[in-house]
């Protein structure tokens, strides 16, 4: 037994009564040993699940041995829990032939179906996951919804009955992962003015007892951990701690703020150093005109706007004046103080392992014109589905009420990506793109017939209104389009 929560036995019973009387039956002997339960206990006992990350450029050593200012300090970050409204669920039924359809609070349909397989040792066209939608996921629900539908899946496969895990809030938040807890310790090298000549940063997340994703966040914290700044010389260290803690997962951010968090101190502490305003160092750091626009990773940051969004937000936000009010106020009053910041933030968006960069769609036209569409994604609360129909409706042309969007499973786009990663809209709004060209560059060959445009211009017929409309003023309504596209034999 690694941590607190962890899975020993499933019971599966009549009702839920009948479950919890049954749990109380089960007596447990356990061995206790010394348990690791912070960072610094892994550090100090060489606890760890990943080898260490490194990103390097320069030579920092040198740099810090010749730096005229040069701090050293440490940072840390508590976890978070998702809490989302609706804990985390799953209902499994047993079809014919040994398959199984789950119905899963999930970010990540495809990856349950892949780890109910597992489990079972049946391969996954034997199960189909949906996903209606989520009360809440925030990252809680990327890769630890699966062992909870895993646990109604054997159960169903057991008993040949369904079998719905639904956690509770004591147990959600026992059983779960959470936010990476993060512990860092840095040296920075910086001139008179506060330009940062070298960082080094050493920082450790704490996985708990098993990987979960934790390495992609520590790496996601690496990339995070320059922020908005150029940092001519540099060395960030990441590695993940084993403790005797949940498994933590994914969370809104993954890893990226608690990079921030780290570059951040380091600036407000070069301010206090020098008796600068914090808003000066972070302008006179930021990323800019070449050779100040090379990422620590080597990605090259184009087009960057970081100077004129901070002139403008200056200006219109009344900084400065507000900043002397402030002071002034602060200056006459004894127990209440206040106070006015201002931080950039630069955040990747989309997937670290590209491959993941994909989406999927599946939209069919009824011989009567009304749509049907499927995509990969899941919708949590962050409106997709509605983009989603926006997309379709625009594509052809027609209003939302002619198109029944469904629920998304993995037998009408199978293999997906997770719904994470501030990817979500722009993947999969890209792939019902696709699909819904695909579908209308075969209507447009049965419309320019029926509107006398010659097959050279089908392009141009537009979608819009209802209609397929031709440069030439004919117009066809869309439903009348498809009915005669479907008598034509065209395959939509």
């Amino acid at each position: 037994v690694q941590c607190v929560g962890q899975h020993l036995a499933l019971i599966v019973g009549k009702s839920l009564k009948h479950c919890r009387n049954a749990a109380k039956l089960i007596e447990l002997e356990y061995k206790v040993e010394k348990p690791v339960l912070t960072i610094e206990q892994a550090i100090a006992q060489d606890s760890y699940l990943t080898p260490p990350h490194i990103i390097r450029r320069g030579d920092i050593d040198k740099t810090l041995a010749d730096a005229k200012h040069m701090l050293k300090g440490k940072v840390s970050t508590g976890g978070q829990d998702h809490f989302y409204l609706e804990s985390q669920a799953a209902l499994a039924i047993p079809d014919e032939q040994g398959t199984l359809h789950i119905h899963s609070s999930t970010q990540h349909p495809s990856e349950v179906q892949a780890k109910i397989g597992e489990v079972l040792g049946i391969p996954r066209e034997r199960i189909v996951v949906e996903t209606r939608r989520m009360g809440g996921g925030f990252g809680g629900k990327e890769t630890q919804a699966a062992p909870v539908a895993a646990l109604a899946a054997l159960g169903a496969i057991v008993t040949k009955c369904p079998v719905k895990v639904w956690f509770n809030r004591d147990q959600d938040m026992t059983q779960t992962g959470k936010r990476h807890p993060f512990y860092s310790e840095y040296e920075v090298a910086f001139t008179d003015e506060g330009v940062i000549e070298g960082l080094k940063v050493k920082t450790f997340a704490d996985g708990g007892w098993s990987c979960d994703l934790s390495q992609a966040i520590l790496d996601r914290c690496l990339f995070h951990l320059d922020n908005s700044y150029y940092i001519p010389s540099l060395e960030f260290t990441g590695r993940v701690a084993k403790t005797n803690l949940v498994s933590n997962t994914a969370f809104r951010g993954f890893g990226g703020p608690q990079g921030v968090v780290v570059i951040e101190e380091v600036i407000n502490r070069i301010g206090q150093t020098l008796n600068l305003d914090s808003t000066l160092v972070r302008q006179r750091n930021f990323y800019g005109e070449a050779p100040r626009n090379i990422a620590p990773y080597g990605q090259v940051i184009e087009d960057c706007r970081l100077q004129r969004i901070f002139e403008e937000l200056m200006k219109s936000s009344s900084y400065t004046q507000r900043q002397n009010d402030i002071q002034k106020f602060n200056d006459e009053s004894t127990w209440v103080k206040r106070g006015i910041a201002f931080q950039p933030v630069k955040f990747g968006i989309s997937f670290t392992h590209s491959v993941l960069n994909q989406a999927g769609a599946l939209v069919l036209i009824y011989s009567d014109g009304s749509i049907q569409l499927n995509h990969g994604g899941t919708e949590m609360g962050q409106g997709l589905h509605t983009k989603m129909l926006t997309i379709c409706a625009h594509e052809f042309g027609v209003s939302k009420d002619r198109i029944r969007l469904m629920d998304t499973a993995t037998d009408k786009v199978p293999n997906t990506s997770a719904t994470a990663a501030s990817s979500g809209s722009d993947l999969n709004g890209q792939a019902v793109r696709e699909a819904c060209k695909t579908l209308k560059a075969r209507l447009r060959k049965v419309a320019s017939k029926m509107l006398a445009v010659d097959t050279s211009h089908a392009h141009e017929i537009s979608f819009v209104n209802n209609q397929a409309k031709a440069p030439n003023g004919n117009a066809v309504e869309f439903s009348d389009l498809v009915q005669t596209a479907y008598n034509s034999q065209v395959s939509l």
